[in-house]
């Protein structure tokens, strides 16, 4: 089982200076020496005032934040956590992928989900009514665009006629898709055609903020992997081809406040025993030192 950590941008208690350049290629080249497998960033164009005064979490564009941290590192993955998949053209969305996929070499994974926050999607004019037909629609023709080949298609507000998206993906044939969804929707993507399941464990707070099925406890994981196994053999998969993923297991790391190493210890040998194959964790976002220094604390105690 390896680790992934989110920048501290997606605290809610962020501060602008954990923006800054220097801070933000100490903290990639720290966590990549460190040996964690994945950093990532979220996707939130255009939140809400409400949203954001609600404990919403900061939030950097998405594809920038991991292009500068390619160029900061040499090993660890580039992870989009979340792709909110409905708010982008699908061939624009190609373009990014293809472009970071290429300048990383090879180091982007793509975690992809639909998203929840309505005044968002209407602040980017994307459609929140039918958001899981356009997240279909948008990956199935971002894939066709990634293969290189032509690709002619329609949608609503686009008319594409024998479009070549460049350049070459370095993955072929295409960066991993990791589909996060607590519920059925996300599953089924999954087992059908995801190379990765991304399970997030919910407070009474988060599932009401961000919509989605619950997930309160470990016990209730079990039970979301039980059922990805049956739909990935029912779609004619192995399960060792779709990797599991659990977020949320630990809330974001502070040294100032620390943890249990024999608590933490004790969880994640109960996720590995169930099947998981990697945990995200989150930097806290307030202060730029204490980010990277728990970053390294919680690595000196879990990965080896």
């Amino acid at each position: 089982m390896d680790f992934g950590v989110q920048h501290g941008m997606g605290d809610p208690r962020w501060k602008p200076e954990i923006l800054e350049p220097h801070h933000v290629a100490a903290f990639a080249r720290a966590v990549d020496d460190a040996g964690y497998a994945y950093l990532s960033f979220t996707d939130h164009p255009s939140p809400s005032s409400s949203w954001i005064n609600a404990n919403g979490e900061g939030t950097a564009d998405l594809f920038s934040s991991l292009a500068f941290c390619a160029a900061a590192t040499e090993r660890i993955g580039l992870l989009t956590w979340i792709l909110v998949v409905p708010y982008h053209n699908p061939f624009a969305l190609a373009h990014r992928v293809a472009t970071l996929d290429k300048l990383s070499a090879g180091r982007l994974t793509l975690g992809l989900g639909t998203g929840y926050l309505k005044s968002e999607f209407f602040a980017v004019g994307a459609d929140f009514a039918n958001r899981r037909d356009v997240f279909d629609r948008t990956i199935d023709i971002m894939n066709r665009a990634l293969s290189g080949d032509e690709v002619t298609a329609d949608g609503p507000g686009f008319s594409a006629r024998g479009i070549k998206v460049q350049p070459p993906v370095v993955q072929r044939p295409h960066p991993p898709m990791w589909i996060h969804g607590n519920g059925r929707f996300g599953l089924e993507r999954a087992a059908r055609w995801g190379q990765g399941w991304i399970g997030l464990l919910t407070t009474p707070v988060s599932v009401k903020t961000i919509r989605t099925t619950a997930l309160p406890d470990l016990e209730t994981m079990a039970q979301r992997i039980d059922e990805l196994r049956v739909a990935t053999e029912r779609a004619g998969r192995s399960i060792d081809d779709v990797r599991i993923v659990a977020t949320s297991v630990v809330r974001h790391l502070d040294a100032r406040t620390g943890w249990s190493p024999e608590e933490y210890r004790d969880r994640f040998g109960q996720l590995e025993a169930m099947g998981v194959d990697t945990i995200i964790v989150n930097a806290v976002g307030d202060d730029p030192q204490v980010s990277h220094d728990s970053a390294l604390a919680f690595a000196a105690d879990f990965i080896s």
